[in-house]
């Protein structure tokens, strides 16, 4: 009998510097690479809300702590960026490549410059066009599913990215997070997508 070994590498997580609105971290990059170490993990990320945080910093501890770096952002997104709408989702955007760091790079530079509607938003053309080879596009957490056609939208994002899009579930010992992670597996059973744990 083979077994599988899961390794978990914390890729989403937030820092003291993340969503000045509501601030939901009190941890600096220096203190998860320092756990990263501790718990045998091999990456360090750097990822906030609507930007893609002091990346910088965060390869730097990467170099620092022999960690991989892994360049991300948990963007703000709706349907049509150009609409004054509120909803927000967020989505998960991670750089597989130096390619893909500047292309998510770009992209959030244009939800300041043509989607600012309190708080910097891409859309899902902006998605679409990443290089799909070169970024790791995930589900993120219950502010995904915002939208009543969301799964329309995760269709659509599964046939561009392949191999590389998410559904992505969490553990938060909340009812909400329970049925979305739920939702997220009957999803993902009917149309293949595989999951992955934030």
């Amino acid at each position: 009998m083979s077994v599988i070994a899961r390794i978990f590498q914390n890729y989403h997580r937030h820092t003291h510097r993340t969503n000045v609105l509501v601030p939901d971290s009190t941890v600096s990059n220096e203190d998860y690479a320092k756990r990263a170490v501790e718990l045998g993990h091999g990456i360090i990320s750097t990822m906030e809300h609507g930007n893609q945080g002091c990346y910088i910093e965060g390869y730097n501890l990467a170099q620092q702590h022999n960690l991989k770096f892994v360049f991300g952002a948990e963007a703000y997104w709706v349907k049509d960026r150009t609409v004054p709408d509120p909803t927000n989702g967020h989505i998960y955007i991670g750089a597989r490549n130096e390619n893909g760091r500047q292309c998510i790079n770009d992209i959030l530079s244009e939800a300041n410059l043509t989607g600012f509607y309190k708080r910097p938003r891409i859309d899902v053309p902006l998605l679409l066009s990443l290089p799909k080879d070169d970024v790791i596009v995930t589900s993120a957490c219950v502010a995904f599913w915002k939208y009543d056609d969301v799964e329309d939208i995760v269709q659509a994002l599964a046939q561009h990215f392949e191999k590389n899009f998410f559904l992505e579930v969490q553990y938060h010992l909340t009812d909400a997070q329970r049925r979305l992670n739920q939702r997220i597996l009957a999803v993902r059973d009917r149309l293949k997508i595989p999951i992955i744990m934030g």
